[in-house]
């Protein structure tokens, strides 16, 4: 196995925090074919692991995957069933119903007045939700996919999906790239974040969403994992979720890129009335309200959702 450096810093020094048996995370991830996942894992469980970089205190898998491991997580290990099931629920469709509405608020302060105008990019569109629900709007939408099955599923329902990146790049320019839950997956985030500013027209919304781990919420979980217990969550994997951000390393990360930073989702969510009053100026200060009402939650899983302009 080969090592990652820190995705935030590029560091090389991190101390593992987290260590995972096979066990612990099927018993708490219930989507898994344990027997399945045991195999695919079989000789590299020690690296089932996260760390934490020394220099800046991101947590992640210090391990590169390969890819005929990957390919067993996501092709057999999953049970694609629930992830359908999941895809179509009212609250996933709240959930991406939520992102789309923020959009639509930020693109009507920064002017933007024809949605029929819009092009739109799902880096990651997995089973397609997020496509679903703005394509009855009448925008040129177009989704990012690599996982055959999810594929499968969108196309099922009409949704235009492309497999290959100079392909994704002809539709570009584009108004507005959408990533949700797609982060955390990443070995090569630098690439990715960089792609997004090489297809984003000047002006244009990029808006990203990952699990938010409050360092709390996480100090919780490694007690566990210190005890041979579960973890509270099976979000916390070191084979699919490689990074694990809170609010403090989302920002970090984000400033090695030329954005100009909006909001976050729960500024958005508690500052709604402030979008009546055009006040695009004053909510970009309001976000320690967000950090203040989520920093005390430690019992649940929790996700973030940022919105920023391409200079």
């Amino acid at each position: 196995m080969k090592k990652r450096n820190c995705p935030v810093c590029d560091s090389m020094e991190a101390k593992i925090i987290m260590s995972f048996t096979p066990e612990l995370l099927t018993e708490v991830n219930k989507g898994y074919r344990p027997e399945v996942f045991k195999e695919a894992v079989k000789g590299k469980e020690e690296f089932i692991t996260y760390s934490k970089c020394r220099n800046c205190s991101m947590v992640y898998c210090e391990n590169v995957w390969d890819d005929n491991t990957l390919k067993k997580i996501y092709e057999d290990t999953i049970d694609h069933a629930i992830g359908e099931d999941a895809a179509i629920s009212i609250q996933k469709r709240m959930s991406m119903n939520r992102i789309w509405i923020n959009i639509l608020r930020i693109l009507k302060l920064l002017g933007k007045k024809k949605i029929e105008d819009f092009k739109i990019i799902d880096y990651g569109s997995g089973w397609g939700d997020f496509l679903d629900v703005v394509d009855v709007f009448g925008v040129s939408v177009v989704g990012y996919e690599r996982d055959s099955l999810r594929i499968a599923f969108a196309k099922e329902r009409g949704q235009r999906i492309v497999t290959d990146i100079d392909e994704l790049k002809s539709f570009g320019p584009v108004d507005v790239i959408v990533m949700t839950s797609v982060l955390e997956h990443l070995q090569d985030v630098d690439d990715v974040l960089n792609l997004t500013k090489e297809i984003l027209r000047p002006g244009g919304l990029f808006v990203f969403s990952v699990m938010d781990y409050r360092p709390q919420y996480l100090k919780k979980n490694i007690n566990r994992l210190e005890k041979k217990l579960p973890a509270l969550t099976k979000n916390l994997n070191p084979v699919e979720h490689v990074n694990i951000y809170d609010y403090k390393s989302v920002m970090a990360t984000l400033d090695k890129y030329n954005y100009e930073f909006i909001s976050t989702g729960y500024v958005l969510h508690l500052t709604d009335n402030l979008f009546t009053r055009n006040s695009m100026g004053f909510i970009k200060y309001l976000n320690w309200i967000e950090w203040l009402s989520t920093y005390f939650i430690t019992w649940k899983d929790l996700s973030i959702a940022v919105y920023l302009l391409n200079k």
